[in-house]
């Protein structure tokens, strides 16, 4: 075969990419399934539970269903952390230290305390407790946290702290775990945890979450789509009901590449061999070209 058909030539700066519209796209699945079960089953046959990002997600998920469905589940739910002031000593990305106690993540129930064991409840956040209060300048443990015989709810015991301290205690290891025990805790003693910020099911916080109006939160600890609502909106559920529920798959990225070859008039581009060592050498230029992109 004649070597001068390697003279042909791949100019990779005519590599053109067009980058498509990038939305998720939704399933409904018409099957009765707790939260808990709905995700799963969207992470085995799809991507996770639908998020919705913005008005047009809300109205694509509309399309999927008729009025005969009230409410269908969607990938919102409920996420336990610490009360936050302006003058907190939490740093960003500091990992995260729990002692709750087995099942304790109680429906209804979104505030924390902590028993005389160390460990951790969910309890309902207007009953009156006895409350811990910590300073964040205070380095020594000895001196960092103030106990209250006073009974008073969680909000009222957050506004107090926030008032005389920095917070109610937050806990960030064992060592200020066993610290709070020194102290002469009651049956049960509020701390920082609280239940009220809610995230999607894959991680990421809500920027969008177009509550139904009038929508009075919380009790339940799970999302989903009221359907029959005009305009549509997302309403608290209980996540031990069973309700259809929308999926999400993430769309691959498709990438059109324009390639342009030349090569002299020596060249049999009838040749199979020729073809092959195009197809060869295009083959290369565009795993380099999708290696670029994914790193």
């Amino acid at each position: 075969m004649d070597r001068r058909m390697f003279g042909i030539l791949l100019f990779s700066g005519l590599f053109h990419v067009a980058f498509p519209l990038h939305r998720p796209r939704y399933n409904f699945i018409n099957e009765s399934k707790t939260w808990l079960e709905a995700r799963q089953h969207c992470r085995e046959y799809h991507t996770d539970l639908a998020a919705v990002n913005d008005e047009q997600d809300l109205v694509d998920l509309g399309s999927l269903v008729d009025s005969e469905f009230s409410h269908v589940f969607i990938g919102l739910q409920r996420s336990w952390g610490w009360s936050f002031s302006d003058a907190d000593d939490h740093k960003e990305g500091e990992p995260s230290y729990w002692n709750w106690a087995s099942d304790e993540h109680q429906e209804a129930k979104h505030c924390g305390i902590i028993k005389r064991t160390g460990k951790w409840f969910a309890a309902n956040c207007s009953t009156p407790k006895k409350f811990i209060c910590y300073n964040e300048s205070t380095t020594d443990l000895s001196e960092r946290f103030f106990f209250y015989y006073d009974l008073v709810d969680w909000p009222s015991a957050q506004a107090y702290c926030r008032e005389r301290h920095t917070d109610l205690a937050r806990v960030r290891n064992q060592l200020d775990n066993e610290a709070l025990q020194a102290l002469p805790l009651s049956f049960r003693t509020w701390i920082g945890l609280n239940a009220e910020s809610w995230v999607w099911s894959d991680g990421r916080e809500p920027s969008f979450i177009p509550w139904r109006p009038q929508e009075l939160l919380g009790v339940a600890d799970c999302a989903a789509l009221d359907v029959n609502s005009k305009p549509l909106g997302i309403v608290d559920k209980d996540c031990a009901e069973k309700l259809p529920f929308f999926c999400y798959t993430e769309p691959r990225k498709k990438y059109l590449v324009e390639v342009k070859l030349t090569a002299d008039d020596s060249v049999d581009m009838t040749d199979q061999a020729v073809l092959d060592s195009i197809l060869k050498t295009v083959t290369v230029h565009i795993l380099t070209f999708d290696e670029f992109l994914t790193t």
